[in-house]
């Protein structure tokens, strides 16, 4: 017979497991997905878009139409995951890539390529649905462990793929790495199956030991009664949202990560068009875009750690005053750029010196934020960082067509005006909890 040591080891070990196998899958994924992302306004082009103008434009439009259509899209999968298991939607959301890029390596219109990057939006969602799955068979004792494996995994995967993809599109052709992307989520979708165990299962055999429970049930009423309860929080969840814009010192907070998210999100649409602008031979220009997109990643990886550690021992406040004014530095000089290297250079240097940005801001919004109202509040925060992510290649592509300089004069802006924010409002005295906003947890 299992002794209760032994059982606290299986069940030890099989957190683990499912955590390392989920985050191997993530790290397989997002390595896939970026045989394919940076290259979309290359692929626009090869399918007979003109013109750096409506290149841009269009290639703002494929970059944000996934991410626009998943934050209305997510709240459903959310509640048919508490059905049928969110294991199960990850893979749904991985078999849905496999058929987008399969089709995508096959179009012969830039309009089949917008349709099925909207289909991604729709019936993806493949990274809230990892985390969500991390949460179900996680202890709570062990959720912030889950989050930062998943965090590296995707950072990992998006630091590897575009430069691989690069060489694959110079090599053998576009379209060649948009079957690569394909066989790569696929083997993802292929691993999950056996690195990582059904959430329902684990959640029947250990209930409340995980981050987040996940009810396992069957009958019609168990559903209806899920919507009613969604409908209930959404409505309420109008309440919170003034609570919590009218806490001390927030909208800056949400005006600081909605803008920096712009920022970051507007290299996609224009970055190989600029490459080719700046003289990078044809047989280049996809090699030498992924390279750029490679470092930067890592840049901003390290820069995002170093943040977190030293702003558990530092102010918050002012790391994210000087993590602005490099940005606003370093985005100006990349309208000056001559040459590809240069380029690179600069882009590496805004990764180090901003690329912590994000991370310095939900520092902030934890120390400024009362416990009652941390819920709410975040959910407003990534809901903002869903907004940047889908409006800045629209905004991105539109300027583009004006002149590509000019993006990088915006970004310039962006984070000046960020910065007058935070100096402003943000940087006064944190409020005490007595004196703090609390929110009614059912919007009363």
């Amino acid at each position: 017979m299992e002794t209760p040591a032994e059982a606290t080891g299986v069940k030890a070990r099989q957190w683990w497991r499912n955590a390392a196998g989920m985050t191997t899958v993530v790290f397989i994924a997002f390595f896939g997905f970026n045989f394919v992302i940076p290259l979309l306004p290359l692929f626009a082009q090869l399918l007979g878009v003109t013109g750096t103008g409506q290149t841009a434009l269009l290639g703002g439009v494929l970059f944000a139409i996934a991410p626009l259509l998943s934050a209305f899209s997510s709240p459903v999968w959310g509640v048919v995951a508490d059905r049928y298991g969110r294991k199960r939607m990850v893979q749904r959301a991985l078999a849905v890539s496999v058929g987008a890029y399969t089709l995508m390596a096959m179009a012969t219109s830039i309009w089949h390529v917008v349709a099925l990057r909207a289909v991604i939006g729709i019936f993806g969602g493949f990274y809230s649905m990892s985390l969500a799955y991390l949460m179900a068979v996680t202890p709570a004792s062990k959720a912030s462990i889950a989050i930062g494996l998943l965090q590296g995994a995707q950072i990992g995967g998006t630091i590897a793929g575009p430069a691989i993809a690069g060489y694959v599109a110079d090599a053998y052709g576009l379209r060649a790495s948009f079957y690569a992307g394909a066989v790569v989520v696929a083997i993802g979708f292929t691993s999950l199956a056996v690195l990582a165990q059904d959430d329902r299962d684990i959640v029947a055999r250990h209930p409340g030991e995980a981050a987040t429970r996940a009810p396992v049930k069957d009958d019609v009423a168990d559903v209806s009664g899920a919507i009613r309860r969604a409908w209930r929080g959404a409505t309420g969840g109008l309440s919170d949202l003034g609570a919590v814009i009218h806490l001390p010192g927030f909208l800056p907070i949400l005006g600081a990560l909605l803008l920096a998210q712009m920022v970051d999100r507007s290299y996609g649409p224009i970055l190989p068009l600029y490459v080719r602008d700046l003289g990078a031979a044809e047989n280049e220009v996809a090699s030498f875009s992924g390279l750029i997109v490679s470092l930067s990643a890592a840049a901003m990886g390290l820069s995002a750690g170093a943040s977190g550690l030293v702003a558990s021992r530092w102010r918050p406040d002012w790391l994210l005053v000087a993590s602005l004014v490099a940005g606003a530095a370093l985005c100006a000089p990349m309208a000056l750029v001559e040459t590809p290297t240069q380029f690179l250079v600069v882009r590496v240097l805004l990764g180090l010196f901003a690329g912590g940005t994000v991370t310095l801001v939900m520092s902030l919004a934890n120390t400024r934020i009362p416990s009652a109202s941390k819920g709410a509040a975040f959910g407003v925060i990534s809901s903002a960082t869903l907004l940047g992510t889908a409006v800045s290649p629209l905004v991105t592509g539109a300027l583009a067509g004006i002149d590509l300089r000019l993006v990088f004069v915006l970004n310039s802006l962006l984070y000046l005006v960020a910065l007058v924010g935070v100096v402003r409002q943000v940087m006064r005295p944190a409020p005490v909890s007595a004196s703090a906003v609390r929110i009614d947890p059912h919007g009363r």
